[in-house]
């Protein structure tokens, strides 16, 4: 089986997110949400994990739903901050004989070596990386760089929220997410 994962704090899951799900899911077998109960380097996410969930679910589509699922792993595990070669091995295992790409945006690339146990990482599954801007990128055999002109972040949605700019997030965020928030306070 073909899986690739996609980890983060999705704090909130934004529509560059569901982009990138739509754009591998005809690439892979399995594609995984891997939501984190804190990202290294990041502050804790603002919303729980069971919320942040549910916003993930919100971006999937009815019809994507048997091949794009979310993995609470990260969330519930006892690692924290959650490191992704503890994902690595635990994909592993769950799925016996299967090959794995890791998602990663552009941000994640530029610091990957200093990610814990980094050169594992590089050894264990394939790297595909979107590239949210024209700088040039080092090639390298095990990194797949995909151009992706999207830029939207979450700190930037979380700041807007918390300003009172409910307009301007109908373009970052799927009416479903925003619902979520709106009824849960989050980001106030």
């Amino acid at each position: 089986m073909n899986i690739f994962f996609f980890g983060g704090s999705f704090d909130p899951p934004h529509r560059a997110h569901k982009l990138i799900y739509k754009n591998c899911i005809n690439l892979c077998d399995k594609f995984i949400f891997m939501p984190s109960s804190q990202t290294p380097g990041k502050n804790k996410p603002k919303s729980s994990g069971d919320l942040r969930v549910e916003m993930l679910n919100s971006i999937i589509d009815k019809e994507d739903k048997n091949k794009v699922i979310i993995d609470d792993f990260e969330l519930k595990s006892n690692f924290n901050p959650s490191h992704t070669i503890n994902t690595i091995y635990y994909l592993k295992d769950k799925y016996k004989n299967s090959s794995f790409s890791m998602i990663i945006g552009r941000d994640q690339y530029d610091n990957f070596h200093k990610w814990h146990e980094y050169k594992k990482i590089i050894k264990l599954v394939n790297i595909i990386c979107y590239n949210r801007n024209n700088a040039k990128l080092i090639k390298n055999s095990r990194v797949e760089f995909v151009e992706f002109h999207i830029e939207i972040s979450s700190s930037e949605i979380r700041e807007k929220i918390t300003q009172g700019d409910l307009v301007s997030i109908k373009n970052f965020l799927v009416k479903d997410t925003i619902d979520i928030i709106r009824s849960n306070k989050l980001y106030k």
